[in-house]
């Protein structure tokens, strides 16, 4: 009997410490948006009154890719392009591959969360290859995850495939953004206060192409169009990289109209996202763990739509399409707009010290969770890189005058024939911000090795390159820097 009341004291002993730590630890909840740019959040009233006026806003969040799988791949496992070598969306460059799952996956974030106990949870849109019979299929489920419903391919709102927990699901009718939606409430279902901490991945397909809104915001928003900045359709691309010099300079009316009409359906899209928020948000209130939850709301990259006169996507290193919304609420998170500079690759270990979990030396990020519950705005210099490699041979129609151009992609008659990529769109840069600047030096990777260089405190639309301006010896700097963070890794990167 003895030995019996023992065994009994020793498990309540052990249950006893394994709910003190679970006491300790946070729930996070990260919603990503699907190439949506930094102007875009406009129509999510519900997330600015519930996160964003909650917490802080992120006013110079940037990606490290803007290109969905290679960011998403960065943003899971805190590491640069260089050293995920995820080059593009396809197999062949390494977007799930089986490289990739095995030489990654088991190293990215989400394991960290599931060997500390924590029940884990996905739903939406994962890398653009997932479920390729070429790297195991809708069977193959990524370390670390418990519940998990990935989305096969890239973002589509109806007829899609789901791969719930290893089994292919076909949704032909249901709306994807509403059933992630209800799938992450079911979840929170099985939440209380006396479970183990969660962590939940969401991943919506807004506002990315095909840009298909629910019916019930179908008409939304038919005033709306892109505010005519100084950088939209301009006449001129003389400063630009060659893909922005091909012709047409400025873009067609007709080009313009499906533009505008774009937009309107990129906010319609996010009407729904914005219901998702409000609802998760509503439902962790209810089960008492609100104050205890942190909760993120980002994208994986910006987006242009007729910027520098190119009619839609998100391959350039410009503003438009490598600085995304950014907002956070949660414990010990400050009310206030930050100035601090953050990147994708910052994402991964600033969610594991949420967590207060340990952060792996080979990340490139670094946290910033104490800028965020600092009262100390404090706003230091830091440096860092956007890097691209540029596609050619795709979709370049037979109707466009460069068809059999095997250095372009993406070239229809829909958009005049103004190509999304190329070969040559391939570059890497020092972004550069602080007190007293904000800038960006670019080199592309072409015959010309290619330079642009933009200051934009006098120059916020990054219109005018004066990278041949620059004194000779501020160009070998920038260079310097920029064939540093190329090749770092770990903390070499934090220390540049």
């Amino acid at each position: 009997m003895a030995v019996l009341q023992c065994c009994y004291l020793h498990f309540f002993y052990i249950l006893f410490l394994l709910c003190s730590v679970y006491a300790k630890r946070k729930n996070v909840v990260l919603f990503l948006t699907d190439d949506q740019d930094n102007f875009n959040y406009i129509p999510m009233s519900k997330t600015m009154r519930l996160v964003a006026n909650k917490g802080t806003t992120l006013n110079n969040a940037f990606v490290n890719t803007p290109l969905c799988c290679p960011s998403r791949s960065t943003l899971l496992t805190g590491l640069y392009q260089h050293n995920t070598r995820v080059l593009n969306n396809s197999i062949e460059g390494n977007c799930n591959s089986v490289e990739w799952q095995h030489k990654h996956e088991p190293n990215a974030f989400v394991e960290s969360f599931y060997g500390a106990g924590y029940r884990t949870f996905y739903a939406g849109k994962y890398l653009n290859q997932y479920g390729s019979h070429k790297a195991g299929g809708l069977e193959h489920v990524p370390k670390g995850w418990q519940w998990w419903a990935g989305l096969k391919g890239n973002s589509r709102y109806y007829n899609y495939t789901l791969s719930v927990n290893g089994s292919a699901k076909h949704f032909p009718t249901s709306y994807l953004t509403d059933h992630i939606h209800e799938l992450s409430l079911e979840f929170l279902k099985s939440q209380s206060a006396h479970t183990p901490p969660f962590f939940m991945m969401v991943a919506p397909p807004a506002p990315h192409a095909p840009y298909t809104p629910s019916p019930k915001y179908a008409k939304a928003f038919s005033n709306v169009s892109v505010p005519r900045t100084p950088n939209f359709n301009p006449s001129v691309q003389k400063d630009k990289h060659w893909m922005l010099r091909l012709p047409p300079n400025p873009l067609p009316s007709d080009v313009l109209l499906k533009i505008d009409e774009n937009y309107r359906l990129r906010w319609r899209t996010l009407m729904s996202v914005d219901d998702m928020i409000s609802s998760v948000i509503r439902a962790i209130d209810q089960i008492g763990l609100l104050e205890e939850t942190y909760i993120l709301v980002t994208s994986d990259n910006g987006y242009h739509l007729g910027h520098y006169g190119l009619p839609w996507d998100k391959r350039q290193p410009y503003d438009t399409d490598v600085r995304v919304p950014f907002f956070i609420r949660g414990p010990g998170v400050k009310r206030q707009a930050l100035p601090h500079p953050v990147m994708t690759a910052d994402i991964a270990p600033t969610l594991l010290d949420m967590a207060g979990l340990h952060i792996p030396l080979h990340m490139d990020g670094r946290s910033f969770l104490a800028a965020l519950q600092s009262k100390r705005k404090r706003f230091k210099k830091r440096a860092f890189l956007i890097e691209n490699m540029g596609e050619g041979g795709k979709s370049v129609s037979p109707e466009c005058p460069w068809h059999g151009d095997l250095g372009l992609s993406n070239c229809g008659p829909e958009s005049a024939c103004k190509c999304q990529d190329a070969r040559n769109n391939t570059y890497a840069c020092v972004r550069s911000i602080g007190p007293n600047e904000n800038s960006l030096f670019c080199k592309f990777n072409d015959e010309e090795n290619f330079l642009e260089a933009y200051d934009m405190v006098s120059d916020p639309y990054q219109m005018k390159n004066i990278a041949q301006l620059m004194k000779k010896t501020d160009i070998q700097r920038y260079l310097l820097k920029l064939k540093s963070l190329q090749s770092c890794s770990g903390n070499l990167c934090i220390q540049l």
